[in-house]
């Protein structure tokens, strides 16, 4: 028994070697502190303009459409150019880009819970669409500096894990703060005129988040030792290694299978609200639990995801993550109670961040072999790139779901859908991520990168990485 205990215990502990735990602490909390704003534009917004600012559907998909483009298209841009900074003796790199940008991020986030009801549906399209604009650029180059950032600061696999696994801990304990919010004034008869101020607070808080997650974050100049820059080569050159990226097999299937499958289980909370409110008709209390249990149950399993991730490969443990996400899609298209509603969706958030953790790993290890073969290092091109692809187009989930509901009739004023709109939302929420995982299922199978080729990766840059301290020293 003692012997089981123990087993068990092990998979609750951190990787001993290469960073530690305090290391491991700072490098994560910026990664927290920037996913409210996500959260509130991705989650929230979509309801609270259909059914507090009074815009039609269709409306919102379409902002969200061309937000997405605009993103697809900025972000390989930034991404370059990031690459192409050199690193400062007095300001750094990495860490000056995100305390430049966070507060763009919280001033544009914070207008946008401004439009009015009066105003005509065009002007509020304008309106919200230029602010996420700006978010959105300034969300770009924090993430990409961010990211860059922590490959280098945590080169190995295990490292990588390890504070992946406490920013999500910490990402999901102020994700879950943001997510109760449209589920208690959102859902059911929840007091509606509460959620400017209070998301205020919200963004107020984060505010304190990004200050404590910077002021403690600080560039070390010897991680820069072997990084090599863009700068001098000219854009045409860049171009020829970008397309050499997007053509590669590694990132051509995974691409595929980001777009469809794992884009279909990361939206999954919009559609939740619209499913906990008209489908099976709960409260604002009971959504918000069908919200939490979830979210707990994760957290509860979250480090024997990590630790078998290490294990077994990233590529294997998203295989794995498909049975919990087929389970609960399928369900939404038949359930009638609010307590099944909390089943299916506990299976798909499981799912969800057993593919965001295996996807940490997998993004490290497209940019690592990359570097490897090259022997220049091009996170934000990568990033871009990927962006470029994969945000635009798994924009169409957003499209095709308010599509989808506006099709069959949904109406934001009314206190009660139809028996047809009903249908529209449970085909959004269930019928279509469905289909979409399933269509992701055949790139994932062909993407090459496995468990040894991974481990493989993790040793080189690992090895890399204690020269460089030693030199540093």
């Amino acid at each position: 028994m003692n012997k089981i205990f123990k087993k068990i215990g092990d998979q609750y502990k951190f990787t001993k070697n290469g960073l530690s735990f305090r290391e491991k602490l700072t490098l994560a909390l910026p990664g927290p502190a920037s996913v409210i704003g996500p959260i509130i534009i991705h989650n929230a917004l979509i309801k609270f303009y259909t059914d507090i600012i009074g815009i039609d559907p269709k409306y919102i998909g379409w902002i969200y459409l061309i937000y997405n483009i605009w993103n697809a298209i900025n972000d390989p841009l930034l991404g370059v150019w990031v690459d192409r900074l050199k690193y400062n003796e007095k300001r750094g790199k990495y860490v000056y880009l995100m305390k430049c940008t966070a507060p763009l991020m919280l001033i544009s986030i914070f207008g946008m819970l401004f439009s009015s009801p009066s105003w005509n549906d065009w002007l509020i399209f304008a309106v919200l669409l230029f602010e996420l604009f700006i978010f959105d650029t300034a969300y770009t180059v924090y993430s990409v500096a961010y990211q860059s950032y922590f490959l280098i600061a945590a080169p190995s696999k295990e490292e990588r894990v390890d504070v992946d696994i406490i920013r999500t801990f910490i990402g999901n304990a102020l994700g879950c703060v943001t997510t109760i919010i449209p589920t208690l004034l959102l859902v059911g008869n929840g007091k509606r005129s509460l959620i400017i101020p209070i998301f205020s607070g919200v963004i107020a808080i984060n505010a304190g988040m990004y200050v404590l997650a910077l002021i403690t974050l600080k560039d070390k100049g010897e991680l820069y030792i072997n990084e090599k820059h863009e700068t001098k080569r000219p854009f045409r050159e860049v171009w020829v290694e970008a397309w050499k990226i997007i053509k590669s097999r590694a990132f051509i299937t995974y691409l595929i299978f980001y777009i469809f499958a794992r884009g279909a289980m990361e939206y999954y909370f919009t559609p939740f609200l619209y499913f906990m409110d008209d489908v099976v008709k709960s409260s604002g209390l009971v959504a918000t639990i069908a919200d939490v249990v979830p979210g707990l149950l994760m957290l509860a399993v979250l480090p024997v995801f990590g630790n078998l991730i290490k294990k077994y490969g990233s590529k294997n443990m998203t295989l794995v993550a498909y049975i919990p996400a087929i389970l609960g899609f399928t369900g939404l298209l038949f359930i009638k109670q609010a307590w099944q509603a909390v089943i299916c969706y506990t299976f798909i958030v499981l799912a969800l961040n057993i593919c965001q953790r295996a996807g940490v790993v997998i993004n490290g290890d497209l940019i690592d072999d990359d570097e490897r073969r090259t022997g220049i290092r091009k996170t934000g091109m990568y990033n871009g790139i990927f962006s470029l692809f994969a945000t635009s187009l798994t924009s169409l989930q957003s499209l095709i779901f308010t599509n989808v509901i506006s099709h069959f009739g949904y109406k934001g004023e009314l206190a009660e859908q139809s028996v047809r709109a009903v249908q529209g939302i449970r085909i959004g929420a269930g019928l279509v991520p469905l289909i979409m995982c399933f269509i992701g299922l055949i790139p994932l199978l062909l993407f090459p990168i496995n468990r040894k080729e991974e481990k493989e990766l993790s040793e080189y840059f690992s090895n890399m990485h204690r020269t460089t301290e030693e030199i540093g020293e």
